[in-house]
């Protein structure tokens, strides 16, 4: 029988914010939201993908001349240009580009090569109870292979966590749980009307599933705060008050405060940001929002800081 195989976006080694201790994060590629803000849009798509560095290029035309579809073309004085809707994914400029300006995103995995990598961070975790998070992208996105890999991390002893935006069927988180110590869930918006327009999906199927995960497992809510879209008083609030009546499972909510460090990511797959006149929300913003939700029974953290 072929080993179970998910598509991986990437791992990063010593996080120390999402989750206790030391954590190593599993990042799974694909996502049914589109939020406006995203700072990672190469986790959207639920394959790999071709991805181009302007900055890394010797500009020599090598890749142009050996793509078959015209989805990079090149001109001495503009260089390479990149649209990659026409691309076929034959994956033949990777292997003439000589400044690795070009690189695949996302890779195939089974879920013992996944435990084999992670578990080399096995001793900062017993020394920090630490552990993995999966995030993504979306980890629902790829249920079975994240629950499989969870599974295999649980019967070693090592924490688990995960990150999920909520939006899928509840029998995909649900199999995902049976092996996950604690959950963040995020909720982009509390009216629904706002959150397809901020995300491209409603938010009742993501409320529903909060309601249900924290009556299984340790829940944290986060919000991301992106100026003049979400971060109103009232609607932090009222995700606050929400957020309140989950139950005794619910820990905390972290506001996340938005930034721009994603920008280069848009250029790299030659896609558009729509938020370039956004600024990142001030320090005292921030403080704002939390002291809007004191009196809703609930610790709320802004993200990176203390209470």
């Amino acid at each position: 029988m072929e080993p179970l195989r998910g598509l991986i976006f990437g791992i990063e080694r010593f996080a120390l914010h999402d989750g206790p201790g030391i954590r190593t994060l599993v990042f799974m590629k694909g996502c049914p939201l589109r939020c406006l803000w995203c700072s990672s849009p190469q986790t959207q798509e639920p394959h790999a993908q071709i991805t181009y560095d302007y900055s890394a290029c010797r500009k020599c035309g090598a890749c142009a001349a050996s793509c078959p579809t015209q989805a990079l073309t090149f001109s001495p004085d503009s260089g390479v240009r990149a649209d990659f809707t026409l691309c076929d994914r034959c994956d033949k400029c990777l292997t003439v580009c000589p400044g690795n300006a070009l690189q695949l995103m996302g890779r195939w995995l089974s879920t013992e090569d996944l435990f084999r990598e992670v578990t080399r961070d096995s001793a900062f975790f017993r020394r920090s109870k630490g552990g993995i998070t999966v995030g993504g992208g979306e980890p629902t996105f790829q249920p079975r292979f994240v629950s499989e890999f969870m599974r295999r991390c649980k019967d070693s002893n090592i924490h688990t966590a995960m990150e999920t935006c909520g939006y899928c069927p509840w029998e995909s988180l649900d199999n995902i749980l049976e092996h996950t110590d604690t959950v963040f869930m995020d909720i982009k918006h509390m009216d629904d009307r706002v959150h397809r327009r901020l995300t491209g999906v409603s938010n009742r199927s993501i409320r529903e599933n909060a309601r249900k995960v924290a009556q299984k497992r340790p829940l944290i809510v986060r919000i991301p705060v992106v100026p003049g879209l979400n971060d109103s008083e009232e609607n932090v609030r009222a995700t606050a008050k929400f957020a309140a009546q989950l139950g005794k499972n619910l820990l905390r909510i972290e506001l996340l405060p938005y930034h721009k460090l994603g920008l280069g990511n848009y250029e790299r797959l030659g896609k558009n940001y729509q938020l370039t006149e956004v600024e990142p929300p001030s320090d005292e913003r921030m403080e704002l929002l939390r002291s809007a939700t004191e009196g809703c029974g609930i610790q709320v953290r802004v993200a990176g800081r203390g209470l």
